[in-house]
Protein backbone atom coordinates (compact mmCIF):
# COMPACT_ATOMS: atom_id res chain seq x y z
CA UNK A 1 0.00 0.00 0.00
CA UNK A 2 1.16 3.28 -1.06
CA UNK A 3 0.82 6.74 0.85
CA UNK A 4 1.25 10.03 0.43
CA UNK A 5 1.80 13.67 1.92
CA UNK A 6 2.93 16.87 1.44
CA UNK A 7 5.30 19.34 2.86
CA UNK A 8 7.22 22.40 2.35
CA UNK A 9 11.11 20.88 1.72
CA UNK A 10 12.69 17.82 1.02
CA UNK A 11 13.73 17.34 4.82
CA UNK A 12 10.31 17.87 5.79
CA UNK A 13 8.45 15.58 3.47
CA UNK A 14 11.00 13.08 4.64
CA UNK A 15 10.16 13.95 8.23
CA UNK A 16 6.65 12.72 7.83
CA UNK A 17 5.81 9.67 10.27
CA UNK A 18 3.43 7.22 8.61
CA UNK A 19 0.19 8.69 10.42
CA UNK A 20 0.94 12.09 8.85
CA UNK A 21 0.70 10.42 5.53
CA UNK A 22 -2.97 9.72 4.21
CA UNK A 23 -3.82 6.56 2.32
CA UNK A 24 -7.27 7.57 1.04
CA UNK A 25 -8.40 6.89 -2.38
CA UNK A 26 -7.41 10.79 -3.30
CA UNK A 27 -3.87 10.72 -1.34
CA UNK A 28 -2.36 11.59 -4.50
CA UNK A 29 -4.61 15.08 -5.09
CA UNK A 30 -2.06 17.20 -3.19
CA UNK A 31 -0.32 20.37 -4.51
CA UNK A 32 2.54 21.64 -1.91
CA UNK A 33 5.91 21.83 -3.40
CA UNK A 34 7.42 18.54 -2.03
CA UNK A 35 5.24 15.33 -2.76
CA UNK A 36 6.29 12.63 -0.75
CA UNK A 37 4.91 8.79 -1.19
CA UNK A 38 5.86 5.68 0.74
CA UNK A 39 5.63 2.19 0.11
CA UNK A 40 5.67 -0.44 3.03
CA UNK A 41 6.58 -3.56 1.31
CA UNK A 42 4.33 -6.66 3.12
CA UNK A 43 6.57 -9.46 1.66
CA UNK A 44 10.47 -8.17 1.90
CA UNK A 45 12.17 -8.43 -1.23
CA UNK A 46 15.93 -9.15 -2.18
CA UNK A 47 18.07 -7.52 -5.22
CA UNK A 48 18.13 -7.12 -8.44
CA UNK A 49 15.04 -4.53 -8.43
CA UNK A 50 14.33 -1.63 -10.69
CA UNK A 51 11.73 1.28 -9.20
CA UNK A 52 9.92 2.75 -11.98
CA UNK A 53 7.57 5.75 -12.19
CA UNK A 54 5.49 8.03 -14.74
CA UNK A 55 8.38 10.24 -16.86
CA UNK A 56 6.58 13.52 -16.11
CA UNK A 57 7.39 16.99 -15.56
CA UNK A 58 9.49 17.56 -12.22
CA UNK A 59 12.13 19.83 -10.11
CA UNK A 60 13.99 17.03 -8.64
CA UNK A 61 13.80 13.75 -6.72
CA UNK A 62 15.31 11.97 -4.09
CA UNK A 63 14.36 7.88 -3.56
CA UNK A 64 14.94 6.24 -0.01
CA UNK A 65 15.07 2.49 -0.20
CA UNK A 66 15.34 1.10 3.53
CA UNK A 67 16.19 -2.21 4.24
CA UNK A 68 15.30 -4.97 6.52
CA UNK A 69 18.45 -4.25 9.16
CA UNK A 70 17.72 -0.80 9.24
CA UNK A 71 19.70 0.56 6.72
CA UNK A 72 18.67 3.05 4.04
CA UNK A 73 19.82 4.03 0.63
CA UNK A 74 19.20 7.43 -1.06
CA UNK A 75 19.36 8.59 -5.19
CA UNK A 76 19.18 11.56 -6.63
CA UNK A 77 17.14 11.62 -9.40
CA UNK A 78 17.57 14.55 -11.81
CA UNK A 79 14.94 15.17 -14.15
CA UNK A 80 17.26 14.16 -17.16
CA UNK A 81 18.02 10.67 -15.55
CA UNK A 82 14.48 10.53 -17.36
CA UNK A 83 16.53 10.38 -20.50
CA UNK A 84 19.24 8.15 -19.41
CA UNK A 85 17.05 5.39 -17.81
CA UNK A 86 14.09 5.76 -20.08
CA UNK A 87 11.55 2.94 -20.28
CA UNK A 88 8.97 2.20 -23.13
CA UNK A 89 5.90 4.55 -21.63
CA UNK A 90 6.66 7.36 -20.92
CA UNK A 91 8.52 6.01 -17.72
CA UNK A 92 11.70 5.70 -16.39
CA UNK A 93 13.67 3.11 -14.14
CA UNK A 94 15.64 3.76 -10.97
CA UNK A 95 18.34 0.48 -10.27
CA UNK A 96 17.32 -0.36 -6.71
CA UNK A 97 20.77 -0.63 -4.66
CA UNK A 98 22.15 -3.71 -4.16
CA UNK A 99 22.13 -5.33 -0.43
CA UNK A 100 22.43 -8.21 1.44
CA UNK A 101 19.39 -7.41 3.60
CA UNK A 102 16.23 -7.30 2.18
CA UNK A 103 14.10 -4.57 1.23
CA UNK A 104 11.44 -2.94 3.08
CA UNK A 105 9.97 0.15 2.04
CA UNK A 106 10.67 2.49 -0.64
CA UNK A 107 9.73 6.01 -0.33
CA UNK A 108 10.37 8.72 -2.94
CA UNK A 109 10.33 12.63 -2.26
CA UNK A 110 9.17 14.82 -5.68
CA UNK A 111 9.50 18.55 -5.96
CA UNK A 112 6.80 20.05 -7.73
CA UNK A 113 5.55 17.08 -9.70
CA UNK A 114 3.20 18.38 -12.74
CA UNK A 115 1.22 15.33 -12.29
CA UNK A 116 -0.16 12.71 -9.52
CA UNK A 117 1.36 9.97 -11.82
CA UNK A 118 5.13 11.05 -11.30
CA UNK A 119 4.34 9.37 -7.17
CA UNK A 120 1.01 7.80 -7.81
CA UNK A 121 2.14 5.17 -10.52
CA UNK A 122 5.29 3.84 -8.90
CA UNK A 123 5.75 0.36 -9.26
CA UNK A 124 8.81 -2.05 -8.53
CA UNK A 125 9.84 -4.72 -10.61
CA UNK A 126 12.87 -7.18 -11.28
CA UNK A 127 15.89 -6.05 -13.44
CA UNK A 128 15.19 -9.60 -15.48
CA UNK A 129 11.56 -8.62 -16.15
CA UNK A 130 12.59 -5.02 -16.70
CA UNK A 131 15.04 -6.02 -19.64
CA UNK A 132 12.54 -8.37 -21.16
CA UNK A 133 9.93 -5.88 -21.57
CA UNK A 134 12.05 -2.80 -22.33
CA UNK A 135 13.08 -5.05 -25.52
CA UNK A 136 9.65 -6.18 -26.67
CA UNK A 137 8.21 -2.76 -25.55
CA UNK A 138 10.75 -0.80 -27.34
CA UNK A 139 10.17 -3.08 -30.71
CA UNK A 140 6.83 -3.02 -30.47
CA UNK A 141 6.70 0.95 -30.09
CA UNK A 142 9.01 1.32 -33.40
CA UNK A 143 6.98 -0.68 -35.09
CA UNK A 144 4.03 1.89 -34.26
CA UNK A 145 5.99 4.66 -34.98
CA UNK A 146 7.42 2.91 -38.71
CA UNK A 147 4.08 2.60 -39.42
CA UNK A 148 2.65 5.95 -39.32
CA UNK A 149 5.57 6.48 -41.97
CA UNK A 150 4.32 5.24 -44.16
CA UNK A 151 1.18 7.31 -44.60
CA UNK A 152 3.06 10.53 -44.53
CA UNK A 153 4.84 9.03 -47.47
CA UNK A 154 1.12 8.34 -49.00
CA UNK A 155 -0.17 11.74 -48.21
CA UNK A 156 2.44 13.40 -49.76
CA UNK A 157 2.45 11.59 -53.37
CA UNK A 158 -1.89 11.90 -53.02
CA UNK A 159 -1.39 15.82 -52.39
CA UNK A 160 0.75 16.23 -55.45
CA UNK A 161 -2.16 14.44 -57.67
CA UNK A 162 -5.19 15.63 -55.38
CA UNK A 163 -5.37 19.18 -54.03
CA UNK A 164 -7.83 18.89 -51.41
CA UNK A 165 -7.17 20.37 -47.88
CA UNK A 166 -8.38 17.31 -46.02
CA UNK A 167 -5.27 15.68 -47.75
CA UNK A 168 -3.01 18.45 -46.20
CA UNK A 169 -4.48 17.65 -42.62
CA UNK A 170 -4.20 14.07 -42.70
CA UNK A 171 -0.37 14.97 -42.94
CA UNK A 172 -0.44 16.69 -40.50
CA UNK A 173 -2.15 14.76 -38.14
CA UNK A 174 -0.11 11.76 -39.11
CA UNK A 175 3.23 14.13 -38.59
CA UNK A 176 1.89 15.47 -35.12
CA UNK A 177 0.64 11.64 -33.96
CA UNK A 178 4.10 10.50 -35.10
CA UNK A 179 6.06 13.62 -32.78
CA UNK A 180 3.59 12.52 -29.78
CA UNK A 181 4.02 8.92 -30.06
CA UNK A 182 8.15 10.09 -30.51
CA UNK A 183 8.32 12.04 -27.23
CA UNK A 184 5.70 10.27 -25.04
CA UNK A 185 7.31 6.53 -25.73
CA UNK A 186 10.54 7.70 -24.77
CA UNK A 187 11.83 6.96 -28.04
CA UNK A 188 13.67 10.61 -28.13
CA UNK A 189 16.02 9.99 -26.09
CA UNK A 190 17.14 7.62 -28.17
CA UNK A 191 17.60 10.41 -31.20
CA UNK A 192 17.94 13.46 -28.77
CA UNK A 193 19.58 12.34 -25.46
CA UNK A 194 20.29 15.26 -23.79
CA UNK A 195 16.40 17.03 -24.31
CA UNK A 196 15.39 18.52 -20.83
CA UNK A 197 12.22 16.87 -19.73
CA UNK A 198 10.49 19.86 -19.25
CA UNK A 199 10.82 20.58 -22.79
CA UNK A 200 10.23 16.96 -23.61
CA UNK A 201 7.14 16.96 -21.35
CA UNK A 202 5.42 20.28 -22.78
CA UNK A 203 6.71 19.40 -26.08
CA UNK A 204 4.39 15.67 -26.06
CA UNK A 205 0.85 17.79 -24.93
CA UNK A 206 1.64 19.65 -27.53
CA UNK A 207 1.64 17.35 -30.34
CA UNK A 208 -1.27 15.51 -29.06
CA UNK A 209 -3.61 18.49 -28.91
CA UNK A 210 -1.84 19.36 -32.34
CA UNK A 211 -2.87 16.22 -33.51
CA UNK A 212 -6.73 16.08 -32.34
CA UNK A 213 -7.15 19.22 -33.87
CA UNK A 214 -5.86 18.35 -36.91
CA UNK A 215 -7.83 14.71 -36.49
CA UNK A 216 -11.02 16.61 -36.69
CA UNK A 217 -10.04 18.92 -39.99
CA UNK A 218 -9.66 15.20 -41.36
CA UNK A 219 -12.49 14.04 -40.03
CA UNK A 220 -14.30 16.89 -41.54
CA UNK A 221 -12.67 16.24 -44.98
CA UNK A 222 -13.43 12.77 -45.35
CA UNK A 223 -17.42 13.18 -45.15
CA UNK A 224 -18.87 14.62 -48.40
CA UNK A 225 -20.37 17.84 -47.43
CA UNK A 226 -23.74 17.47 -48.28
CA UNK A 227 -23.89 15.22 -45.40
CA UNK A 228 -22.63 17.35 -42.85
CA UNK A 229 -24.47 19.52 -40.22
CA UNK A 230 -22.90 23.10 -41.02
CA UNK A 231 -23.07 24.46 -36.82
CA UNK A 232 -22.37 20.93 -35.38
CA UNK A 233 -19.34 20.75 -37.85
CA UNK A 234 -18.40 24.16 -36.80
CA UNK A 235 -18.58 23.45 -33.41
CA UNK A 236 -16.33 20.39 -34.00
CA UNK A 237 -14.04 22.84 -35.08
CA UNK A 238 -13.81 25.24 -32.51
CA UNK A 239 -13.77 22.28 -29.88
CA UNK A 240 -10.49 21.00 -31.52
CA UNK A 241 -8.68 24.32 -29.96
CA UNK A 242 -9.75 23.67 -26.48
CA UNK A 243 -6.81 21.08 -25.23
CA UNK A 244 -4.30 23.89 -27.28
CA UNK A 245 -6.04 26.60 -24.78
CA UNK A 246 -5.49 24.58 -22.12
CA UNK A 247 -1.97 24.10 -23.09
CA UNK A 248 -1.26 27.67 -23.30
CA UNK A 249 -2.73 28.02 -19.95
CA UNK A 250 -0.31 25.23 -17.97
CA UNK A 251 2.80 26.89 -19.94
CA UNK A 252 2.08 30.03 -18.28
CA UNK A 253 -0.17 29.30 -15.28
CA UNK A 254 2.85 28.28 -12.77
CA UNK A 255 1.84 26.89 -9.37
CA UNK A 256 -1.71 27.62 -9.65
CA UNK A 257 -2.43 25.30 -12.19
CA UNK A 258 0.29 22.67 -11.59
CA UNK A 259 -0.95 19.64 -10.37
CA UNK A 260 -4.35 20.02 -11.76
CA UNK A 261 -4.11 21.16 -15.63
CA UNK A 262 -2.67 17.76 -16.52
CA UNK A 263 -6.26 16.30 -15.93
CA UNK A 264 -7.96 19.84 -16.95
CA UNK A 265 -5.56 18.76 -20.20
CA UNK A 266 -7.26 15.57 -20.73
CA UNK A 267 -10.92 16.62 -20.25
CA UNK A 268 -10.13 19.27 -22.55
CA UNK A 269 -10.28 16.39 -25.26
CA UNK A 270 -13.94 15.25 -24.58
CA UNK A 271 -15.53 17.99 -26.11
CA UNK A 272 -14.18 17.18 -29.33
CA UNK A 273 -14.36 13.78 -28.97
CA UNK A 274 -18.10 14.10 -28.58
CA UNK A 275 -18.88 16.33 -30.77
CA UNK A 276 -16.49 13.98 -33.36
CA UNK A 277 -18.99 11.77 -32.05
CA UNK A 278 -22.59 13.39 -33.14
CA UNK A 279 -20.87 14.31 -36.23
CA UNK A 280 -20.24 10.95 -38.02
CA UNK A 281 -23.19 9.78 -36.40
CA UNK A 282 -25.76 12.27 -38.19
CA UNK A 283 -23.43 11.97 -41.07
CA UNK A 284 -23.60 8.33 -40.35
CA UNK A 285 -27.82 8.63 -40.30
CA UNK A 286 -27.79 10.43 -43.88
CA UNK A 287 -25.73 7.65 -45.53
CA UNK A 288 -22.41 9.00 -45.51
CA UNK A 289 -19.42 6.68 -46.85
CA UNK A 290 -16.99 8.93 -45.36
CA UNK A 291 -18.65 8.54 -41.79
CA UNK A 292 -18.09 4.86 -41.76
CA UNK A 293 -14.49 4.99 -42.49
CA UNK A 294 -14.62 7.59 -39.72
CA UNK A 295 -16.47 5.93 -37.38
CA UNK A 296 -13.73 2.58 -38.19
CA UNK A 297 -10.65 5.34 -37.72
CA UNK A 298 -11.99 6.67 -34.52
CA UNK A 299 -13.44 3.60 -32.46
CA UNK A 300 -10.31 2.21 -30.86
CA UNK A 301 -9.36 5.73 -29.62
CA UNK A 302 -12.23 6.64 -28.67
CA UNK A 303 -12.48 3.93 -26.45
CA UNK A 304 -9.22 4.63 -24.87
CA UNK A 305 -10.25 8.12 -24.54
CA UNK A 306 -13.27 7.27 -22.90
CA UNK A 307 -11.29 5.17 -20.40
CA UNK A 308 -8.60 7.69 -19.43
CA UNK A 309 -11.47 10.43 -19.05
CA UNK A 310 -13.27 7.94 -16.15
CA UNK A 311 -10.05 7.01 -14.69
CA UNK A 312 -8.68 10.71 -14.09
CA UNK A 313 -12.31 11.75 -13.22
CA UNK A 314 -12.19 9.30 -10.49
CA UNK A 315 -9.12 10.64 -9.25
CA UNK A 316 -7.23 6.65 -9.58
CA UNK A 317 -4.00 6.91 -11.28
CA UNK A 318 -3.07 5.87 -14.93
CA UNK A 319 -3.02 2.25 -15.29
CA UNK A 320 0.33 1.30 -16.86
CA UNK A 321 -0.76 -0.28 -20.49
CA UNK A 322 -3.05 2.36 -20.71
CA UNK A 323 -0.33 4.44 -22.74
CA UNK A 324 0.17 1.79 -25.08
CA UNK A 325 -3.69 1.67 -26.06
CA UNK A 326 -3.48 5.60 -26.67
CA UNK A 327 -0.58 4.62 -29.12
CA UNK A 328 -2.55 1.63 -30.91
CA UNK A 329 -5.63 4.16 -31.03
CA UNK A 330 -3.19 6.79 -32.54
CA UNK A 331 -1.79 4.12 -35.40
CA UNK A 332 -5.31 3.07 -36.19
CA UNK A 333 -6.75 6.19 -36.68
CA UNK A 334 -4.22 7.41 -39.28
CA UNK A 335 -3.98 4.26 -41.14
CA UNK A 336 -7.72 3.85 -41.28
CA UNK A 337 -8.01 7.35 -42.36
CA UNK A 338 -5.47 7.10 -44.84
CA UNK A 339 -7.35 4.22 -46.49
CA UNK A 340 -10.18 6.28 -46.16
CA UNK A 341 -8.13 9.22 -47.90
CA UNK A 342 -7.82 6.63 -50.73
CA UNK A 343 -11.44 6.20 -51.15
CA UNK A 344 -12.36 9.75 -50.92
CA UNK A 345 -9.79 10.84 -53.58
CA UNK A 346 -11.50 8.05 -55.91
CA UNK A 347 -15.13 9.59 -54.80
CA UNK A 348 -13.39 13.10 -55.81
CA UNK A 349 -12.24 11.80 -58.76
CA UNK A 350 -15.39 10.00 -60.14
CA UNK A 351 -17.67 13.08 -58.71
CA UNK A 352 -14.98 15.45 -60.93
CA UNK A 353 -15.33 13.16 -64.03
CA UNK A 354 -19.03 13.29 -63.92
CA UNK A 355 -19.06 17.38 -63.37
CA UNK A 356 -16.48 17.12 -66.57
CA UNK A 357 -18.61 15.12 -68.43
CA UNK A 358 -22.04 17.34 -67.49
CA UNK A 359 -19.69 20.38 -68.50
CA UNK A 360 -18.93 18.55 -71.74
CA UNK A 361 -22.34 17.75 -72.11
CA UNK A 362 -23.65 21.53 -71.28
CA UNK A 363 -21.02 22.94 -73.76
CA UNK A 364 -21.85 20.53 -76.60
CA UNK A 365 -25.49 21.15 -76.06
CA UNK A 366 -24.65 25.13 -75.37
CA UNK A 367 -23.14 25.02 -79.05
CA UNK A 368 -25.37 22.19 -80.66
CA UNK A 369 -28.62 23.51 -82.66
CA UNK A 370 -31.65 21.58 -81.38
CA UNK A 371 -33.29 20.89 -84.75
CA UNK A 372 -30.51 19.18 -86.89
CA UNK A 373 -27.77 18.35 -84.40
CA UNK A 374 -25.33 20.15 -86.18
CA UNK A 375 -22.61 22.78 -84.06
CA UNK A 376 -24.78 26.26 -84.09
CA UNK A 377 -23.97 29.75 -84.68
CA UNK A 378 -22.03 29.77 -81.37
CA UNK A 379 -19.60 27.38 -82.20
CA UNK A 380 -19.13 28.53 -85.25
CA UNK A 381 -18.51 32.20 -84.01
CA UNK A 382 -15.52 30.69 -81.52
CA UNK A 383 -13.64 29.75 -84.33
CA UNK A 384 -11.08 32.98 -84.87
CA UNK A 385 -9.29 32.30 -87.78
CA UNK A 386 -9.48 30.13 -91.06
CA UNK A 387 -6.18 28.73 -91.78
CA UNK A 388 -3.87 28.10 -95.05
CA UNK A 389 -4.81 24.89 -96.28
CA UNK A 390 -8.57 25.23 -94.72
CA UNK A 391 -11.74 26.43 -97.01
CA UNK A 392 -14.67 27.41 -95.61
CA UNK A 393 -18.07 26.76 -97.50
CA UNK A 394 -21.16 28.67 -96.50
CA UNK A 395 -24.84 27.52 -98.34
CA UNK A 396 -27.98 28.39 -98.54
CA UNK A 397 -31.64 26.47 -99.13
CA UNK A 398 -32.96 28.00 -102.45
CA UNK A 399 -36.61 29.36 -102.05
CA UNK A 400 -37.03 27.88 -98.55
CA UNK A 401 -39.70 29.96 -97.60
CA UNK A 402 -41.70 28.70 -100.16
CA UNK A 403 -41.66 25.30 -99.15
CA UNK A 404 -42.61 26.64 -95.29
CA UNK A 405 -45.39 28.15 -97.00
CA UNK A 406 -46.32 25.37 -99.60
CA UNK A 407 -45.91 22.46 -97.39
CA UNK A 408 -45.77 24.07 -93.38
CA UNK A 409 -42.77 24.64 -90.99
CA UNK A 410 -43.41 20.25 -89.90
CA UNK A 411 -41.97 19.40 -93.64
CA UNK A 412 -39.66 22.56 -93.85
CA UNK A 413 -38.19 20.92 -90.60
CA UNK A 414 -37.52 17.88 -92.25
CA UNK A 415 -35.67 19.38 -95.41
CA UNK A 416 -33.36 21.35 -92.92
CA UNK A 417 -32.81 18.32 -91.30
CA UNK A 418 -32.24 16.11 -94.64
CA UNK A 419 -29.96 18.89 -95.98
CA UNK A 420 -28.28 18.73 -92.57
CA UNK A 421 -27.54 15.28 -92.85
CA UNK A 422 -26.08 15.13 -96.16
CA UNK A 423 -23.89 18.05 -95.66
CA UNK A 424 -22.54 16.25 -92.48
CA UNK A 425 -22.50 13.08 -94.30
CA UNK A 426 -20.23 13.85 -97.43
CA UNK A 427 -18.15 16.21 -95.76
CA UNK A 428 -14.57 14.73 -94.89
CA UNK A 429 -14.34 14.77 -91.11
CA UNK A 430 -10.29 14.97 -91.07
CA UNK A 431 -8.70 12.82 -88.49
CA UNK A 432 -11.43 11.81 -86.87
CA UNK A 433 -12.83 15.51 -85.60
CA UNK A 434 -15.46 16.62 -85.38
CA UNK A 435 -17.76 19.83 -83.87
CA UNK A 436 -14.76 21.63 -82.57
CA UNK A 437 -14.40 23.86 -84.97
CA UNK A 438 -11.77 21.20 -87.22
CA UNK A 439 -11.95 20.49 -90.93
CA UNK A 440 -15.06 18.24 -91.47
CA UNK A 441 -17.18 20.54 -89.18
CA UNK A 442 -20.68 21.67 -90.54
CA UNK A 443 -22.91 24.21 -88.65
CA UNK A 444 -26.33 25.41 -89.17
CA UNK A 445 -25.82 29.10 -89.18
CA UNK A 446 -29.83 30.05 -88.51
CA UNK A 447 -32.40 29.56 -90.51
CA UNK A 448 -31.39 27.67 -93.87
CA UNK A 449 -27.88 28.74 -93.98
CA UNK A 450 -25.40 26.13 -93.19
CA UNK A 451 -21.55 26.87 -93.34
CA UNK A 452 -18.61 23.88 -92.79
CA UNK A 453 -14.81 24.19 -92.79
CA UNK A 454 -12.73 21.46 -94.78
CA UNK A 455 -9.31 21.00 -94.98
CA UNK A 456 -8.11 21.72 -98.99
CA UNK A 457 -5.28 23.39 -100.60
CA UNK A 458 -6.58 24.49 -104.10
CA UNK A 459 -9.27 26.62 -105.18
CA UNK A 460 -10.15 23.97 -107.28
CA UNK A 461 -10.31 21.23 -104.93
CA UNK A 462 -12.58 23.57 -102.53
CA UNK A 463 -14.42 24.26 -106.20
CA UNK A 464 -14.96 20.13 -106.64
CA UNK A 465 -16.06 19.67 -103.23
CA UNK A 466 -18.73 22.52 -102.90
CA UNK A 467 -20.07 21.57 -106.36
CA UNK A 468 -20.59 17.94 -105.49
CA UNK A 469 -22.46 18.94 -102.26
CA UNK A 470 -24.99 21.36 -104.73
CA UNK A 471 -25.62 17.97 -106.83
CA UNK A 472 -26.04 15.51 -104.03
CA UNK A 473 -28.66 17.59 -102.51
CA UNK A 474 -30.63 18.39 -106.08
CA UNK A 475 -30.86 14.66 -106.59
CA UNK A 476 -32.62 14.16 -102.40
CA UNK A 477 -35.21 14.95 -103.16
CA UNK A 478 -36.15 11.90 -105.38
CA UNK A 479 -33.56 9.20 -103.71
CA UNK A 480 -35.13 6.62 -101.96
CA UNK A 481 -35.40 7.47 -98.50
CA UNK A 482 -36.59 10.59 -99.40
CA UNK A 483 -40.12 10.56 -100.46
CA UNK A 484 -42.74 12.84 -99.45
CA UNK A 485 -39.88 15.74 -99.08
CA UNK A 486 -39.84 18.21 -101.82
CA UNK A 487 -37.11 18.56 -103.56
CA UNK A 488 -34.89 21.33 -102.98
CA UNK A 489 -31.28 23.11 -103.94
CA UNK A 490 -28.31 24.73 -102.49
CA UNK A 491 -26.02 27.94 -103.56
CA UNK A 492 -22.88 28.08 -101.80
CA UNK A 493 -20.14 30.67 -101.70
CA UNK A 494 -17.10 29.09 -100.78
CA UNK A 495 -13.22 31.28 -100.23
CA UNK A 496 -10.20 29.22 -99.23
CA UNK A 497 -7.85 30.16 -96.59
CA UNK A 498 -5.11 32.19 -95.84
CA UNK A 499 -4.83 32.34 -92.38
CA UNK A 500 -7.45 35.46 -92.59
CA UNK A 501 -9.52 36.06 -89.24
CA UNK A 502 -12.48 33.85 -89.61
CA UNK A 503 -15.08 37.26 -89.80
CA UNK A 504 -13.17 38.11 -92.75
CA UNK A 505 -13.58 35.10 -94.82
CA UNK A 506 -16.98 34.10 -94.04
CA UNK A 507 -17.45 38.01 -95.30
CA UNK A 508 -16.32 37.22 -98.38
CA UNK A 509 -17.68 34.07 -98.62
CA UNK A 510 -21.35 34.79 -98.12
CA UNK A 511 -20.84 37.66 -100.73
CA UNK A 512 -20.13 35.13 -102.97
CA UNK A 513 -23.21 33.11 -101.57
CA UNK A 514 -25.42 36.27 -102.22
CA UNK A 515 -24.21 36.33 -105.93
CA UNK A 516 -24.80 33.19 -106.56
CA UNK A 517 -28.19 33.56 -105.48
CA UNK A 518 -28.44 36.88 -107.59
CA UNK A 519 -26.95 35.12 -110.49
CA UNK A 520 -30.07 31.45 -110.72
CA UNK A 521 -29.39 29.89 -107.83
CA UNK A 522 -28.17 25.65 -107.83
CA UNK A 523 -24.65 27.25 -108.27
CA UNK A 524 -20.67 28.05 -106.52
CA UNK A 525 -19.09 31.20 -106.42
CA UNK A 526 -15.66 31.46 -104.71
CA UNK A 527 -14.64 34.78 -102.90
CA UNK A 528 -11.42 36.54 -103.37
CA UNK A 529 -9.45 34.51 -100.36
CA UNK A 530 -6.61 37.92 -100.56
CA UNK A 531 -8.60 40.99 -100.55
CA UNK A 532 -12.21 40.32 -98.92
CA UNK A 533 -13.51 43.70 -99.95
CA UNK A 534 -12.99 42.83 -103.43
CA UNK A 535 -15.76 41.36 -105.79
CA UNK A 536 -16.35 38.00 -106.06
CA UNK A 537 -14.87 36.04 -108.60
CA UNK A 538 -16.71 33.13 -110.67
CA UNK A 539 -14.49 29.94 -110.36
CA UNK A 540 -12.95 28.46 -113.37
CA UNK A 541 -13.16 25.08 -111.72
CA UNK A 542 -17.08 24.69 -111.56
CA UNK A 543 -19.16 22.97 -114.49
CA UNK A 544 -22.18 24.47 -112.87
CA UNK A 545 -22.23 27.89 -112.71
CA UNK A 546 -25.28 29.93 -113.97
CA UNK A 547 -27.55 26.94 -113.74
CA UNK A 548 -31.20 28.13 -113.22
CA UNK A 549 -32.41 26.92 -109.14
CA UNK A 550 -35.13 25.03 -108.86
Amino acid sequence: MTCAGEAGSMEEAFALTREQLSCAPDRFDVRGPFVRSSTQLKTPLDSGLAWQTNAANFRSMLVRFTYADGRSRLVDVDPQMTARNWFPGNRFSVPVPSSQADLVAIDAVVERPFTRSVAGAARLTSLADSERELYSRSLAYMFMFGLLILPLLYDGLFYRVLRQGFVLWHFLMVATTSLFMLFSSGLVNEILPDIPLDLRWRLTSLFQALSAGCGAMVIAGLIEKRFLPPRLTMAMMVSALLPLIVKFIATFGGELTRITINNWFVFSFAPVVILISIVVAVALSRGSRGARWALAAMSGLMLVVAWRTVVAFSGSSLPFPINDMVFAGFVLLSLVTAIAVGDRFTGLKHEHDEAQMRAIRMGQMANTDGLTGLANRRAFDMVRTLKTGQGLLVADIDHFKQVNDREGHQVGDAVLCNVAGLLKGHLPAMDGREDDGSPGCVYRLGGEEFAAIVEVMEDHQLIALADRLREIVGRSGVEEGTAGLPQVTISLGVVLGRGQMMHEAFGAADRALYRAKREGRNCVRIGDADDCNADARVSQGSTNFGRAGA
